[in-house]
């Protein structure tokens, strides 16, 4: 049978030789010892071996080994949802701006100014993503002795030999054979465009249109808008059926 002592030796060597854990062999001998005072005096040495092995395991079994922390989860680009660009200028808007400027469109007897609902500079094209392509506007005010009036400018995109119609999304279209002022053009380039003058499109105040499909695709709108007032603006809405026609070739998508 086992001296105390030598066992209580054994078990220091043992734990030593063993993965290091933050266990007290103490502590263990001494709840050891606590527990075979009780025992009969003729089995302590035994019972006492039973009785260290079985306390090393009590405390062994509630000192649980460290463990790493979980890796951090850093959240990537692609887990943020992709906004849509916001509207702006880009390489096809400036070269939409070169287009404008070198066709001379606005009528001499006119200023031009800035409208404040298209920005602090007039006339500059800006895009923003429509239902098929990019849709590109630029607007500005108009005025004269007689007063001011508003003008719009689209360039939109159609697949090419897309015919005359109305563009999704779009508040007016071509005006219609029998609508005030409606004229049809074909031109000699294959651009079919239509001009409706000092009318009453839908759900629009008096006002001057242009609605034209060139062959490529490219969709272009024009209005000069009266605006309903008191005082008034201009009589009638500025462009003619020429000027305005003129519109109907000075841009490439």
């Amino acid at each position: 049978m086992m001296d105390p002592q030598h066992l209580t030796h054994g078990l220091q060597q043992l734990a030593d030789e063993v993965e290091p854990r933050p266990v007290d062999v103490t502590a263990v001998i001494a709840i050891a010892k606590a527990r075979t005072k009780a025992r009969r005096s003729t089995a302590a040495a035994g019972l006492g071996t039973v009785a260290i092995v079985g306390a090393m395991a009590a405390v062994m079994s509630t000192v649980a080994p460290s463990q790493p922390p979980p890796p951090a989860t850093s959240s990537s680009a692609s887990s943020t949802p992709a906004q849509p660009p916001a509207p702006g200028p880009d390489d096809r808007s400036r070269k939409l701006d070169e287009q404008f400027a070198t066709a001379h469109l606005i009528p001499s007897q006119y200023t031009v100014e800035p409208n404040p609902q298209h920005g602090p500079v007039a006339l500059v094209f800006s895009g923003s993503q429509g239902p098929k392509e990019k849709n590109y506007t630029a607007g500005a005010l108009l005025k004269n002795a007689q007063g001011q009036a508003t003008i719009q400018v689209w360039v939109l995109k159609n697949p090419p030999g897309t015919p005359l119609g109305h563009y999704h999304g779009q508040v007016f279209g071509p005006c219609q054979d029998g609508d005030k002022n409606c004229v049809r053009h074909t031109l000699p380039d294959g651009t079919v465009a239509t001009t409706q003058v000092n009318a009453r499109p839908p759900a629009i105040t008096l006002s001057s249109t242009l609605t034209a499909q060139r062959p490529d695709g490219t969709y272009i709108q024009v209005i000069t808008n009266v605006r309903d007032g008191d005082p008034p603006d201009m009589p009638v809405p500025p462009l003619t059926a020429e000027e305005l026609i003129a519109f109907a070739t000075a841009f490439t998508y």
